[in-house]
């Protein structure tokens, strides 16, 4: 059998690095983007981000359609691959196959007897342990985004979501070559050395001026929450309302299930961007924001995610939960301070998250995988 898989495999186009299974915040792409010869390759069609992508779902499938494209043209494709490619990337906790019983194992253990290598990426609650948070919010007194995953839906109280929580963090212990992470914000159970989550921001995204800052007669505040109660949306709204009460005039926008482009557009024109106030790092989004030249508030911290680089903090406006208002009030009593604070985070966003500065980075370290050089 091995012999069929060596010799099927020197007839297939080689194929560097395989990027998917799912489409996070447009990171497939932009993995992707940084890898010559890669290939893009989803399970399910994204709503706001849609590549395009080598291999995904066909747009309408009739139930017999999505029967074989799970069970037969998927499995198949990954057969391809795992015969031409030199790694896979992994986004998130899915995997190709039917794998939510056993962790992925069985994918991961056909993938490095074949010899290729494994890269996964987690992105938030796809290894977040709500036990482990849990331990860390008492030890802190911080809450943060597991806090209240639990009240949003009933599956994160379960004991069965830790437990599936635990199995990838040690599938991924044992079969991934590097693991990208947040040790802290999303504290799993991940035993080994891992490397912080890469943010990658096209450069076109950039914003080539700051005219905006100009004349901020009305300041246009923005926030674009992807789950309102964990992003801290009421804490936003309550902050918003007793602003308007106390007479402050702005412009607020809050849009949430848009494409993404939409968002963009209203990215140009914000100066103040409101982003989430349990988590510990910043989401991409806020990292968008800075690169488009808006102020951020994010209850992000360098001094507790310590994968953070240093001085992160002086990138953003470090807002906790319970600062919200108090903060926000500060800046538009204070618009002089807007243009500062918005070129302090795009120099950071763009040392620490734009394409040209961060995939070639990436590119350098696939490449070392590939040859069998060990990275962590």
């Amino acid at each position: 059998m091995d012999a069929w898989y060596r010799a099927r495999a020197d007839k297939l186009p080689r194929v560097s690095w395989v990027v998917g299974p799912n489409e996070v915040a447009n990171m497939v792409s932009m993995f992707a983007s940084a890898i010559p010869g890669s290939m893009t390759a989803v399970i399910v069609r994204h709503p706001f981000y849609a590549g395009p992508f080598d291999v995904q779902p066909p747009e309408r499938l009739s139930w017999l359609s999505a029967i074989w494209w799970r069970w037969v043209a998927l499995p198949a494709t990954f057969v391809r691959f795992a015969n031409s490619a030199a790694g896979f990337i992994y986004l998130s906790q899915n995997g190709y196959l039917l794998n939510l019983r056993d962790g992925r194992e069985f994918e991961m253990r056909f993938l490095k007897k074949h010899g290729v290598k494994i890269v996964h990426v987690f992105t938030g609650s796809d290894i977040r342990s709500p036990v482990l948070m849990q331990a860390h919010e008492d030890a802190s007194g911080l809450p943060n985004i597991a806090s209240y995953l639990k009240y949003t839906d009933a599956a994160f109280r379960d004991p069965g979501f830790d437990e599936e929580r635990r199995r990838t963090g040690e599938i991924a212990n044992r079969y991934a070559d590097v693991i990208f992470t947040y040790r802290v914000d999303q504290k799993g159970y991940i035993d080994r050395p891992s490397k912080p989550f890469p943010y990658m921001v096209a450069d076109a995204q950039f914003a080539t001026n700051l005219d905006k800052f100009d004349h901020v007669t009305l300041p246009v505040l923005l926030h674009a929450p992807s789950s309102p109660i964990i992003k801290g949306t009421q804490l936003v709204r309550a902050a918003i309302a007793a602003l308007r009460e106390e007479g402050f005039e702005f412009e607020y926008i809050e849009v949430t299930g848009v494409p993404h482009e939409q968002v963009l557009e209203h990215l140009s024109r914000a100066h103040i961007v409101l982003n989430e106030f349990y988590s510990h790092a910043p989401g991409v989004f806020a990292v968008e924001a800075m690169a488009a030249g808006c102020v951020v508030l994010t209850s992000a911290d360098e001094n507790i995610e310590p994968d953070l680089p240093r001085r992160s903090n002086e990138a953003w406006v470090v807002t906790k939960h319970w600062q919200v208002y108090d903060h926000l009030k500060g800046l538009l009593q204070n618009p002089d301070r807007l243009e500062a604070q918005a070129k302090r985070g795009q120099r950071w966003a763009r040392e620490h998250a734009s394409v040209s500065v961060v995939a070639p980075k990436l590119g350098e370290l696939f490449e070392e995988l590939a040859r069998g050089v060990c990275v962590e």
